[in-house]
């Protein structure tokens, strides 16, 4: 799969690049950047940073089961453990400077109330930057099209860009946000259960992590929202963020 990298610069590659390459050494199913003829992870094309990766067989599961949630959530926790070997770093692009910035450029697209709960979560999200809680480099966006099956079984997770250090606890909420929702925006627990009991087969997870993970679910539904309303054109967004507006407020 040819990538050329639209929004990153050469600076970033390193950290992607080296990140994949790590956690492909440590045997996870990511693909894995090839290297060039003089040993480089990246080219140039068109006068941007390309890559060649290896294509991931397989395909996406829009109807998660508890079998699929158990299997996302044991490669997140590969993945937290892996990445925790590391000397990587790329710091939060999401964090609540840019959360309160984004509200505010983006308000006049929504409703007051919308306004009052983003807001509401941005004031929450900054007091969980207080807490001392696990961090170390994250997925932050581990959705169902980011992951690969063949048949039932996971054959690879893709599209680490997004990937910085945070809370790992956020990373989990994230992907319970999306794994575990129904078309009703409500969480489905048992699903939840599924995918955390997945991850604790790797990594345990703390007693105040889980005592503050649907905090970390709202603050997910902030972000994503908001990386929504900024996509695209006013009224024609890549997706629809009040999806995760309306997750949000049934999360209270």
């Amino acid at each position: 799969v040819l990538t050329i990298m639209e929004n990153l610069s050469f600076d970033d590659l390193p950290f992607f690049n080296g990140l994949l390459t790590h956690l492909f050494h440590y045997g996870l199913p990511v693909p894995a950047p090839k290297q060039t003829l003089d040993g480089m992870t990246s080219t140039i094309f068109c006068n941007k940073p390309t890559v060649l990766f290896p294509k991931l067989e397989g395909g996406h599961h829009e109807k998660p089961t508890a079998h699929h949630c158990v299997q996302i959530g044991k490669v997140l926790g590969d993945i937290h453990c892996a990445l925790a070997t590391t000397d990587l770093h790329r710091p939060n692009p999401f964090n609540v400077d840019w959360m309160i910035g984004t509200i505010e450029r983006v308000g006049p697209l929504l409703d007051e109330s919308d306004q009052v709960l983003l807001h509401k979560m941005a004031e929450e999200y900054a007091e969980l930057n207080e807490l001392s809680l696990p961090k170390g480099v994250t997925h932050g966006d581990l959705f169902r099209d980011n992951a690969l099956f063949v048949q039932d079984e996971l054959t690879g997770v893709i599209d680490f860009y997004r990937a910085c250090d945070d809370f790992l606890i956020q990373d989990v909420a994230i992907t319970i946000n999306d794994w575990c929702r129904t078309l009703d925006d409500e969480i489905d627990e048992s699903l939840k259960i599924s995918l955390i009991t997945g991850y604790e087969s790797v990594r345990s997870l703390e007693k105040e992590e889980k005592e503050f993970l649907p905090c970390f679910q709202r603050a997910a539904c902030a972000r994503f929202a908001l990386t929504r309303l900024l996509s695209g054109n006013e009224g024609e967004h890549l997706k629809d963020p009040h999806e995760y507006i309306q997750l949000a407020a049934r999360l209270f």
